[in-house]
């Protein structure tokens, strides 16, 4: 399903969502490779260091999905110095009417509210949008951080499937947490 009206820059409180660019190669592969130990237990995409190779794909991807409206990347940059401290999306993935929430914070802002905030406004953002009905956050159950986001924006357990690990700190359990917007 396609979406659209999402705007390329969101207001987050503390941070600043501002979509992906094909040229934010060096920021975004400088923020994951200041991370990788503390994303490599959940993120399988952080085994490896990002390359220039790597993250241009990932940029180039992103802007192609974001003009698709089939998936909607963001940087999260800190309001004052416009460091990237993360980064989250909206995916549309998962069904007819439903939008996957994602987001990973730097090891640096880790536990500072920034996934939170970030989160929170994609919430925000789904909620202007035409046709979506139902968000969703998945996380590996062993990820307690990244559980209570949805906790706090009071998304509902909606269940756990068991599921292969795909990351070394990942159990075989993965939480589905849902928020109906209709």
């Amino acid at each position: 399903m396609r979406f659209g009206g999402v705007p390329a820059e969101i207001d987050a409180g503390p941070v600043v969502l501002r979509r992906w660019s094909v040229d934010d190669v060096a920021v975004q592969m400088a923020a994951v490779n200041a991370s990788l130990e503390h994303l490599r237990p959940w993120m399988p995409w952080a085994a490896t260091a990002a390359t220039e190779q790597s993250s241009g794909e990932y940029l180039r991807d992103s802007v192609a999905s974001f003009d698709a409206g089939t998936r909607f990347d963001f940087s999260i940059r800190d309001r004052v110095t416009d460091e990237v401290v993360g980064s989250c999306g909206l995916m549309a993935r998962i069904g007819q009417g439903a939008l996957e929430i994602g987001y990973w914070v730097c090891a640096s802002r880790a536990g500072t509210g920034i996934g939170t905030a970030a989160a929170r406004a994609l919430v925000q953002t789904a909620r202007r949008m035409d046709g979506v009905r139902r968000l969703e956050i998945h996380c590996d159950e062993g990820n307690l951080p990244s559980a209570a986001i949805p906790r706090k924006l009071g998304f509902r357990l909606d269940h756990v499937e068991a599921r292969e690990p795909t990351a070394p700190g990942e159990c075989d359990r993965s939480q589905i947490w849902i928020l109906d917007l209709s």
